[in-house]
């Protein structure tokens, strides 16, 4: 059920300046990739002319941001700064006296809240956090330090773990927390949290969970740089510095639109706009200039072509056609939107839903062979659209159901992995939708979602020859899952 606060507004695409055609032409050209995205949302002159879910997953699903999550710390750290209780030139070490070493390399002793703002830290990629780590903020100062700070850009989430350790330090309070009369005033729900660091602070690293919508409400806060109904919540000056190109980072970037330019926790985009990004498609995408949002959320980190996607297509299908002015209604065309919203649904794998292969396979047990994953046998059976994989590994025996041509939930057969606080066993199995398809009749294909407060991806690759079976799987997720990648073979 909804129970949103302050809903978004909508519009048809045209009252708000935008062809309803093009908003066709993006949704269709984003989606038509085939990758594993979870909702999209546009925003023009704040009101909703698109808003889209990949099926089953809905408005109301709570969403981890990954590395979005940093530019809300950012926002704290101006609030803090606009309070007097902060300065960019601060030093960062000044912060942990309790931590920090008697006698600190000069160039640490040197670097700057700007410094951790900015990615330019001493550090060549920071601290390489670790789940079984129980302070976080001991290993920032344990991370081999490579060079001046303050010059160049290297891309270190360890910089912002650091700003929400001195956030607590200075003010009592985590970021969410010092955040939330902005997001009450946006009518952001108190269910919003983040993922917590091993010693029990929030990990503005990467640990922000919001909905779709709650994330389009603070996005478009910061594109008006902290002003919401003629209420300034987050200080102008600030944002407007924030959301600017501080430092070049051309050097180093892996997708579109990545070597803009970096300001505070936000990247460049052209045309003056500038993007939260997160890991595995989670993105606002902000251009002030033109009053527009768009957000996607999802997991995608197999399919970097289809995830960039998300930026190609707003310079080549929506920019152009924006206008200032209100257009002509198209009811034909605003009338097409909807049914495709509606037919949004998670990636599945292409393929046919039937094989004999299933038939000959089905119950028979597979002694592996030694192999990376520790699998030690497999058995699958299939019956009435479904079928379920069964097998044992180091963690015991498992069963992970799959439907056939479509959708299955279930819980995934491991209960160790992470919860709210990474390094603290969450105790049940994440949430997970997964499907199959027979790509070819010996050869079965499958894909697990994780769509949990961490999220993930599983591809596996069954070939059935004989009395063989070879399995290849293929996967990205954080801090957990690493045991299902690889490759295993057996007979029956």
């Amino acid at each position: 059920m909804n129970t949103e606060k302050k809903p978004l507004a909508y519009c048809a695409p045209e009252e708000a300046g935008v062809p309803s055609g093009a908003v066709e032409a993006y949704v269709r050209a984003v989606a038509g990739q085939k990758a594993a995205l979870h909702s999209l949302l546009i925003l023009r002159r704040n009101k909703l002319i698109f808003e889209g879910y990949w099926k089953p997953l809905d408005e109301n699903f709570r969403h981890r941001l990954y590395s979005c999550s940093k530019s809300f710390v950012s926002c704290a750290v101006g609030v803090l700064i606009e309070r007097g209780q902060l300065s960019l030139d601060d030093k960062a070490i000044s912060f942990f006296p309790d931590k920090a070493p008697a006698q600190p390399h000069p160039w640490l002793a040197e670097m700057t809240i700007r410094d951790l703002l900015r990615m330019s830290t001493c550090y060549e990629t920071g601290a390489s956090y670790k789940p079984a780590d129980p302070d976080w903020e001991a290993t920032f100062f344990t991370a081999e330090i490579s060079h001046k700070p303050g010059m160049v850009f290297s891309y270190c989430t360890t910089a912002t773990t650091m700003l929400c350790m001195i956030i607590k330090r200075v003010s009592g309070m985590e970021f969410t927390q010092l955040l939330r009369p902005v997001f009450d005033a946006l009518g952001i729900s108190d269910e919003l949290y983040c993922i917590e660091t091993p010693c029990g602070h929030e990990w503005g690293g990467s640990g922000v969970m919001a909905t779709a919508r709650e994330f389009m409400k603070f996005a478009n806060l910061c594109m008006h740089y902290g002003e919401y109904e003629g209420r300034q919540l987050l200080p102008r000056d600030y944002m407007k510095e924030a959301t600017s190109k501080q430092i070049d980072n051309s050097v180093d970037h892996n997708g579109v639109d990545e070597g803009m330019g970096y300001g505070y926790q936000f990247w460049m985009l052209p045309h003056g706009g500038f993007s939260f990004n997160g890991m595995g498609g989670q993105f606002a995408l902000c251009l002030p200039d033109k009053d527009l949002v768009i957000v996607t959320t999802g997991y995608e980190q197999l399919n970097s072509h289809g995830r960039n996607e998300v930026f190609r297509a707003l310079w080549r299908e929506l920019y152009p056609h924006l206008s200032d002015a209100p257009l002509p209604a198209d009811p034909e065309a605003a009338a097409r939107l909807q049914p495709l919203a509606e037919s949004l649904e998670l990636l599945r794998p292409d393929g046919d839903l039937t094989s004999p292969t299933a038939a000959r396979v089905s119950g028979k047990t597979y002694i592996m062979a030694e192999n990376r994953m520790g699998m030690k046998w497999l058995r699958f059976d299939f019956e009435d659209g479904r079928g379920v994989m069964n097998y044992e590994n180091a963690t015991g025996v498992h069963a992970l159901p799959f439907g056939l041509g479509r959708q299955e939930k279930c819980a995934f057969p491991e209960t160790h992995y992470n919860g709210k606080r990474i390094g603290t066993p969450l105790g049940r199995g994440f949430d997970c939708y997964v499907s199959a398809a027979w790509e070819l009749p010996e050869e079965l294909m499958i894909y697990c979602h994780v769509v949990d407060m961490h999220l993930a991806q599983l591809r596996i690759a069954v070939a059935f020859h004989g009395n063989a079976v070879t399995l290849r799987t293929d996967m990205h997720a954080e801090f957990f899952m690493q045991e299902y990648a690889g490759f295993a073979s057996g007979e029956c």
